[in-house]
């Protein structure tokens, strides 16, 4: 497995150069500061992120820290997904943002070109922090201007979660290496029962649509970011691909995954059998009850998986930023990617760590996802930022709903899309 992964880390260099993204979802509550206030000469540092599943290892984290910064407190504040680039933006120009948050690839671009984000390379080269122990392709996507802003936290692919007992219930073989297309549809033809779906489809871009789109040879947007492609033929056929689940009744209508989320309620839920998306939900869906494992995306014209990574990074307007910049360090450093792995939460981008979080959790076939950087595709992503997706995922769940055809909705997703992309 390890010598394995050597061989494909160069694929992750390639593929992770256009853009990462994030690893959103699902919602959560803000983590109430703790009620002690700190003590006398400690600084208390403010810590966003928007995953609460991730939040009881990054807990662990913070606890090694502050164990050896006694003078240093962390209170880490969860933002949900949805809320979180809003929040953030508000609070930046508000001049009261978070001293250290996540930051994902579309966005980084922005944030840092507008001076939001602490130079790192002084910093850097100061402490004589070692930027080899991370994929180079991470820290090339967290650079501007040749300079280092941000330090690489994790990565991650997409593959095909599915429910063993509902399997077994239909008599239905396990997902496989060799599934294509077809294979899925077949599947979930014979999953769908009365009271439960075969695969839950919602319009989720990194999870769900653009994975399809790349194994149909098809593209999201110009390679130079400079146009959206939901027009062009091969991408909208894989739209339609996806549509007819719902239209054959094998995934919950969009009504259904509007008002009970697929991610975190229907699958884990033992409502749906199959649902595909990253490796960060690995640790959760441990804890479910149905019995989950996980297999390769099925095959279309050609193998396709979304990959990205995040990094920690720090506000520019911060009144602390040594202290920040001693706990991005230690977010950054093998402690850190140690905790991430062996509780398996998410990949680690720290080398040496990735074969430790696949033997985190041992009922599932976690190797499915470092296997994956062998057809890894770059999460698509522009200078500009997120808008134009967002502009595209509005368009396709008015599709969803049926209120416009899908040659239709792929024509005017590429309209809104470019539209976003063409404001000053």
């Amino acid at each position: 497995m390890k010598t394995r992964y050597l061989s494909f880390i160069s694929m992750l260099v390639v593929v992770l150069l256009l853009g990462a993204c994030a690893t959103p979802k699902p919602a959560a509550t803000p983590v109430p500061a703790t009620a002690t206030p700190p003590a006398k000469g400690v600084v208390t540092l403010s810590y966003a992120l928007w995953s609460a599943e991730q939040l009881p290892a990054h807990e662990k984290i913070i606890a090694a820290f502050q164990a050896k910064h006694p003078n240093i407190r962390v209170e880490p504040q969860v933002i949900p997904w949805p809320d979180y680039w809003s929040k953030l933006q508000t609070a930046i120009a508000g001049g009261q943002a978070y001293d250290v948050f996540w930051m994902n690839g579309p966005n980084f671009a922005v944030y840092a070109a507008k001076g939001a984000l602490v130079d790192l390379q002084p910093l850097v080269e100061r402490d004589g922090v070692d930027l080899s122990v991370y994929p180079p392709s991470l820290v090339q996507l967290y650079s501007h201007n040749g300079h280092i802003y941000g330090l690489p936290k994790d990565f991650d692919t997409i593959a095909l979660f599915y429910n063993k007992d509902l399997f077994d219930a239909a008599g239905v073989a396990y997902p496989n290496e060799n599934w294509t297309w077809d294979d899925l549809k077949a599947a979930a033809k014979a999953l769908t029962t009365k009271d439960t779906w075969g695969i839950g489809v919602p319009v989720d871009a990194q999870c769900v649509w653009f994975n399809f789109v790349y194994q149909n040879g098809g593209k999201v947007v110009a390679p130079d970011g400079s146009k959206v492609l939901m027009d062009e033929p091969a991408t909208c056929e894989a739209i339609k691909f996806l549509y007819s689940f719902i239209q054959e009744g094998l995934s919950p209508d969009a009504a259904t995954m509007l008002s009970s989320d697929t991610e975190t309620q229907l699958f884990p839920g033992g409502k749906v059998a199959m649902y595909t998306c990253g490796s960060w939900l690995a640790s959760y869906y441990r804890d479910a009850e149905p019995n989950i494992d996980v297999a390769p995306l099925p095959k279309g014209k050609e193998r396709a998986s979304i990959i990205h990574g995040l990094a920690n990074v720090i506000w520019s307007g911060t009144k602390h930023r040594e202290e920040a910049w001693e706990f991005l360090k230690f977010l950054g450093g093998p402690e850190a990617a140690r905790i991430l792995a062996e509780t398996g939460t998410v990949i680690p981008a720290y080398r040496g760590y990735q074969e430790t979080w696949v033997k985190a959790i041992p009922d599932m076939n976690l190797k499915v996802f470092i296997d994956a950087l062998e057809y890894a595709v770059p999460y698509p992503s522009v200078a500009r930022g997120m808008e134009w997706s967002d502009k595209v995922n509005e368009v396709l769940s008015d599709a969803w709903l049926g209120k416009i055809p899908i040659d239709e909705a792929c024509r005017k997703a590429a309209e809104a899309g470019n539209a976003a992309l063409q404001k000053p």
